[in-house]
């Protein structure tokens, strides 16, 4: 069976760190998209149900202490059911994979996010400033994760990102933006977010 290319960022200006400490405490958490179940261990102090298709990465997120778990392709995700709602639902790096990512988006949130909930997603930012340099010298190659994983469907910067979201009934109450390398640099200057951000991070409520 095909497994994950990608495994848990600790850096604390990394993607799961970031979206970890926008979970909060003591929530109801459903990880659409879970892989092994990374968040979990980073907030643990939260209730995860996770979705992933593959069955290698459900076990080992129910290993992890996922609450439950859920097998489905979310490309078909008008077949999930749950009688239970969710205080935060996370999309992380799993929405540029989908055939339609504003309907699954749109589903999750209407029938699956408590009153007052958030929805975090995270988006890998095209615009960075290796895509660009590579543009420049005429590159724009495929690779086996990142940015341009070759499994990517859609390809977002900030500004495509926020025109994707808000139609999907949310309004956008952050913006952040990952980076290893440059996570600190992003911290003291936000405006270079969308140039050194290897990933767009949102969180949202219900319009």
């Amino acid at each position: 069976m095909l497994m994950s290319a990608y495994e848990i960022n600790r850096n604390p200006y990394g993607t799961h760190c970031l979206i970890a400490r926008e979970i909060g405490r003591e929530r109801t958490v459903l990880d659409a998209g879970c892989n092994k179940g990374y968040l979990k261990t980073l907030a643990g102090n939260n209730v995860f149900y996770g979705i992933d298709h593959n069955d290698e990465d459900l076990a080992d997120a129910k290993s992890a202490g996922y609450r439950e778990v859920y097998k489905l392709d979310l490309n078909h995700y008008e077949q999930f059911k749950s009688g239970q709602k969710f205080d935060v639902i996370v999309f992380a790096d799993i929405l540029e994979h989908l055939i339609y990512p504003d309907k699954a988006l749109s589903f999750f949130t209407k029938n699956y996010l408590n009153e007052g909930g958030k929805v975090i997603i995270s988006l890998p930012n095209v615009a960075h400033f290796s895509t660009r340099l590579s543009l420049l010298l005429g590159n724009f190659d495929s690779a086996e994760s990142g940015i341009l994983d070759k499994t990517h469907l859609h390809l977002y910067t900030l500004k495509t990102a926020r025109l994707f979201i808000k139609p999907c009934g949310l309004r956008i109450i952050k913006e952040k933006f990952s980076s290893n390398n440059f996570g600190k640099i992003i911290e003291l200057f936000p405006f270079l977010g969308s140039l050194l951000g290897f990933n767009l991070i949102f969180v949202c409520q219900k319009q």
